[in-house]
C-alpha cells in the first residue's frame, strides 16, 4: 500500500513526429481493461503483500502455481474480490493461515471469497491472508504489449523465450489481484519454477535459486510497493552483463542485463548506455529509487515496457537519429514516472507518459543542444490529436485513456503532455521548472536518501500542479485546466492596425488564459504579458513581428 502525499503499452516515440509504436497503424485487437470502479468487495480491504508460487511449462504452455494474498480491511466485510482471467481456472481458496477451504464463487474474470469468521464480518483493521490455488493456459498476448498476456518465443536455437506484459489489461491476465491501480503491495515475492537451464529474471533481489529433478526455482523478493502490471517474468537461457554503479547519493548497487546468448556481443555494446541514461536521470530527478533491489533490463520477444526492476528491451539495437538508444531511455524514465509515483488513477496516466516522452527530449537536448530540442518539441505537436482531455476530471479506465472512440489510440498522453510540460518549462522558467520535476519525484529531499520503499506514493495531476504553484510562486490553475482538463487548444488571434498589433487569446469555453508570448522584431525579442488574455503592441511602421519564434507556447495553428 502506498502513502499519498498531498502536499504535491505504449511506448514513446521513434523519431520526432512518429506515433507510438504498435499502437498508431492498428485498431486495438481486446477491449479488456484495468482500472474499472471498484466494488465494495474490493474496496473494503489495503493489499499488504503478494506471494507468488508459479511453474511455468513451457512445452505446454500452461501454468499452474499459487497466490497467498495477505491485506488488511479497512471496511468491514465478509466478502472480498479479485480479479483473475477467466481463461484460468481456480481450484482451491483457503484461509492461509488455518489451511481451512473458503466459499467462493467465479463470474467471468471476478472471484469472490467469503472470509472465515463464523457469519461475522470482521472489522478494521483486522488482517487476514487468503491462498487462491489456479492454473491453466493463459492468454497468448495478441500484439505485445500493447495487447497483453504471455508470449512464448524461441531463441536462435531453439529454446524457450517467454514474457509477459499486462498494462493495458491487467496482471490478472496471468495472477490474482486487485487489479485497480490506487492499490499497490507494499512488497512481494516470487516463487517461479521453469526447466532447466532456463533462467528466470523477475522484480526486485534474486534470494535464492533451488534445482531439483530437472527444474530451477528462482525466488524473487520485491522490498518496496509495486503496481499490479510492474510485475513481469522473463524466462529464457539467459547470459547476463553486470556493472557496479554508484550512484549520485552515494550508494552503489548492482546494474544487470540478462542477453540473450546470441546477442551477447551487441548486448555488451549497448549496455554502457543503460548507465549514462541511470547518470541522466538521477542527475535530474533524483537517486534511482530501487536501489535496495537492483537495476535490471531483460531482453524480451516484444518491444519493451517499465516492469519495476526488470525493464523489458525488445527494440533490436537499433539507435535512433540522435545516436542513442530511445526504447531503454524511454522505458528507465518509467522507474521515476510510474513506478516511484504512480497515478492514482489512470486519468492521470500522462504523469507517466507524457514526463516520461518529455525526458526524451531533454537526453536529445544533452547530447545536441537547443536546436535539436525544439526539433524534437515541433514532432511531438505535429502529433496532437486534441480530441480528449490529456488529464480528465473524471475516472478512467486504460483503455479509455489509450483509444479513441473510432478503436484507434490517442496518443496524446505521450505528446501533449510532453508539450505541455514544455510549455510550463518556458512559463515558469528552467530553475523553477526542473526544481518542481525533482519535487514531484521526492518531495522532500531526505526521500532522495531512502530505499525503504518510504519514497513511493501515489499522485495527481493536482499534486503536480500545487508543487509547480509553490516553487513557482504562481497560480497555475488556468494553466492546468486549458491544456489538460479540456481537450481544445488556445488560439492566438492577431490583428494589425497600422502601427498596433492586438494580441487576443481565444479559449474554449472563455476560460481564462493569461498566458505571455514572446515577440521578435528586427533583432530583438521581448515577452508580452496578456494578464487578461489581450494586449496592444505598438510596432514601427512597415515592420513585422514573428510570434513564438522558439515554439515555446502551445497553441492552435
Amino acid at each position: 500500500m502506498r502513502i499519498h502525499v498531498l502536499s504535491s503499452l505504449p511506448l514513446a516515440i521513434l523519431t520526432a513526429g512518429a506515433l507510438a509504436p504498435g499502437f498508431s497503424q492498428t485498431q486495438a485487437t481486446d477491449r479488456n481493461t484495468s482500472g474499472a470502479p471498484l466494488s465494495s468487495e474490493e474496496a473494503a480491504f489495503d493489499v499488504l503483500h503478494y506471494d507468488l508460487e508459479l511453474e511455468v511449462d513451457p512445452s505446454a504452455r500452461s501454468i499452474a502455481g499459487r497466490l497467498t494474498m495477505r491485506a488488511r480491511l479497512v471496511h468491514p466485510t465478509q466478502r472480498i474480490a479479485l480479479a483473475l482471467d477467466s481463461a484460468l481456472t481456480v481450484t482451491a481458496v483457503t484461509d492461509a493461515g488455518t489451511g481451512a477451504a473458503l466459499p467462493f464463487e467465479r463470474e467471468g474474470g471476478r472471484i469472490t471469497i467469503t472470509l472465515a469468521g463464523g457469519g461475522r464480518a470482521p472489522e478494521p483493521p483486522a488482517e487476514f491472508a487468503i491462498a487462491i490455488d489456479y492454473g491453466g493456459t493463459p492468454r497468448v498476448a495478441p500484439n505485445p504489449p500493447w495487447n497483453g498476456g504471455f508470449t512464448w518465443a524461441e531463441t536462435a536455437d531453439g529454446s524457450p523465450w517467454i514474457a509477459t506484459s499486462c498494462q493495458a489489461e491487467g496482471a490478472d491476465l496471468w495472477w490474482p489481484c486487485k487489479d485497480h491501480p490506487s492499490d499497490e503491495a507494499e512488497s512481494m515475492d516470487l516463487h517461479v519454477t521453469v526447466p532447466a537451464p532456463l533462467v528466470v529474471a523477475s522484480n526486485g533481489r534474486l534470494v535464492s535459486v533451488d534445482e531439483a529433478e530437472g527444474k530451477r526455482t528462482y525466488h524473487w523478493h520485491v522490498s518496496t510497493p509495486i503496481n499490479n502490471y510492474g510485475v513481469a517474468l522473463n524466462i529464457a537461457p539467459y547470459e547476463t552483463i553486470e556493472a557496479d554503479y554508484e550512484s549520485t547519493c552515494g550508494d552503489t548497487f548492482k546494474v544487470t542485463y540478462w542477453v540473450l546468448p546470441e546477442n551477447l556481443e551487441q548486448g555488451q555494446k549497448l549496455f554502457p548506455q543503460f548507465l549514462e541514461h541511470m547518470r541522466f536521470f538521477e542527475e535530474l530527478f533524483g537517486p534511482y529509487p530501487f536501489r535496495a533491489d537492483k537495476y535490471g533490463v531483460a531482453e524480451t520477444p516484444h518491444l519493451g515496457m517499465e516492469h519495476q526492476s526488470i525493464i523489458a528491451y525488445g527494440n533490436g539495437y537499433r539507435e535512433n537519429k540522435w545516436g542513442y538508444d530511445w526504447l531503454h531511455h524511454h522505458e528507465l524514465s518509467h522507474e521515476w514516472w510510474a513506478n516511484l509515483v504512480t497515478a492514482e488513477n489512470w486519468k492521470d496516466f500522462w504523469l507517466h507518459e507524457g514526463f516520461g516522452t518529455y525526458t526524451q527530449a531533454l537526453y536529445v537536448e544533452r547530447l545536441h543542444g537547443s536546436a535539436a530540442y525544439r526539433e524534437v518539441m515541433a514532432g511531438h505537436r505535429r502529433g496532437l490529436r486534441n480530441e480528449h482531455p490529456v488529464a480528465p476530471r473524471e475516472d478512467r479506465t486504460t483503455t479509455e485513456m489509450y483509444f479513441s472512440t473510432d478503436g484507434r489510440v490517442d496518443n496524446d498522453v505521450y505528446y501533449k503532455g510532453a508539450c505541455v510540460l514544455h510549455t510550463l518549462r518556458w512559463l515558469i522558467g528552467r530553475k523553477a521548472f526542473f526544481e518542481s520535476m525533482r519535487r514531484m519525484a521526492y518531495p522532500d529531499p531526505a526521500l532522495e536518501q531512502t530505499t525503504d520503499g518510504s519514497a513511493c506514493r501515489f499522485v495527481t495531476t493536482d499534486d503536480f500542479k500545487e508543487i509547480a504553484e509553490r516553487i513557482s510562486k504562481r497560480d497555475l490553475g488556468w494553466f492546468f485546466d486549458v491544456y489538460l482538463h479540456q481537450p481544445r487548444l488556445p488560439e492566438l488571434v492577431q490583428e494589425r492596425e497600422g502601427d498596433e498589433l492586438r494580441l487576443t487569446w481565444k479559449v474554449p469555453d472563455g476560460l481564462a488564459f493569461p498566458m505571455p508570448i514572446e515577440l521578435r522584431i528586427g533583432a530583438d525579442s521581448q515577452r508580452v504579458e496578456l494578464a487578461d488574455g489581450t494586449a496592444v503592441v505598438t510596432l514601427p511602421e512597415g515592420v513585422e513581428a514573428e510570434i513564438d519564434p522558439l515554439g515555446w507556447v502551445l497553441r492552435a495553428r
